[in-house]
Order: structure tokens, then C-alpha cells, then sequence
């Protein structure tokens, strides 16, 4: 019986390291890495110009410019494009935080939101993701296998309060909506 209690025990202590090993914070990428990513970043910045949507545009930063909340939040707020996704970046009731919801087209219709800290003009994600901005883009800088790589976004419009309707074609939207709700995002 004791051989037992001991050998439950060792296996409880051996799942438990196990899933501390698991649930580290996430990695993001050094300032280091980020400065060595900027070529790529202006890259994909110079193809994304000749997409340009000057009036959408100029609202989407007339709004950021006018937003009465941090100006550091502000840089960030809109909707931003990629090639399959898109995402929108809201303001949130707590200090210094933003609200992201991602949707990707891709192999399957998808939407996700995470949170995001906003540090010296960066946003660090709660996915350990870093998001830097210059002008009308947003690179999203991460590690992957100890690889860092940059996705650039340009800026679309204001980002739309989300709804049940909005959002009702993609997978996770209810999810979605609730966690919006219950984190402080607000429009």
C-alpha cells in the first residue's frame, strides 16, 4: 500500500513538471531580432503601398488622432489587412491594453481574440507576438522554433464594433464576442 501511495505520488510530482514545462510564458522577440526583421518589414511595407486606400485611411487616423484614451493605444486602433486575414485592434477599459480580434479566411473561416500590452510604442501580445506600427502598417513580429519572422498589415479602416452578424460565417465568433465582452474591450 505504501509502494502505492509513493508510486501515485511520483507520478502526480512527474505531471504536474510536465505540464509547468508546457505552460511557459511566451518568447518574444528581442529588440535585437525586431531591428534585424525591419528590412523584411520595409519590404512587404513597399508591396503593400500600391494598395493604398487614402480616404479609408485618413478616417481610420483622423479617429486614432482624435480618440480621447492614450495616445500610445491610439497609434494602434483600427482595422488592419494581410493577404487571408484581418485584424482589429480596440481600445480596452484597462490601462495600456488593447483588444485584438484576428480572422483568417483560411483553410478554414477562423476568428480569435487575444490581449495586448502597449510598451515603449509596441504592443506585446498575450500569444508572445510583438506588434510595432510606422505609418499606415503594423508588422507582427514572432518566434517560432527560435525563428523570428515579421507579417506586415496596412491599415484598412476604423475597426467595427463586433457582432453576432459580423461575425456569424466564422468559426470561434461566439467565443469571441464573449471574451470581448468580459475583457473591458470596448469602441
Amino acid at each position: 500500500m505504501k509502494k502505492q501511495f509513493i508510486y501515485i505520488m511520483l507520478m502526480i510530482a512527474f505531471g504536474i513538471s510536465l505540464q509547468l514545462a508546457y505552460a511557459q510564458t511566451p518568447s518574444y522577440p528581442t529588440d535585437e531580432e525586431l531591428q534585424k526583421l525591419m528590412p523584411d518589414f520595409q519590404r512587404q511595407v513597399e508591396y503593400w503601398n500600391q494598395y493604398e486606400e487614402p480616404e479609408s485611411q485618413r478616417e481610420a487616423r483622423a479617429f486614432a488622432e482624435n480618440w480621447s484614451g492614450e495616445p500610445t493605444v491610439a497609434l494602434f486602433l483600427g482595422s488592419w489587412a494581410a493577404i487571408e486575414e484581418t485584424m482589429d485592434i480596440y481600445p480596452s477599459k484597462t490601462e495600456g491594453q488593447v483588444c485584438i480580434i484576428t480572422a483568417f479566411s483560411t483553410p478554414n473561416p477562423e476568428v480569435e481574440l487575444s490581449l495586448g500590452k502597449v510598451l515603449n510604442q509596441r504592443i506585446y501580445t498575450d500569444a508572445g507576438q510583438v506588434i510595432i506600427q510606422e505609418s499606415n502598417y503594423i508588422g507582427i513580429a514572432g518566434k517560432q522554433e527560435n525563428e523570428t519572422s515579421i507579417y506586415v498589415y496596412r491599415l484598412m479602416a476604423l475597426a467595427q464594433v463586433p457582432r453576432d452578424l459580423s461575425l456569424s460565417n466564422w468559426h470561434g465568433s461566439d467565443r469571441v464576442i464573449e471574451q470581448f465582452h468580459a475583457a473591458g474591450c470596448i469602441k
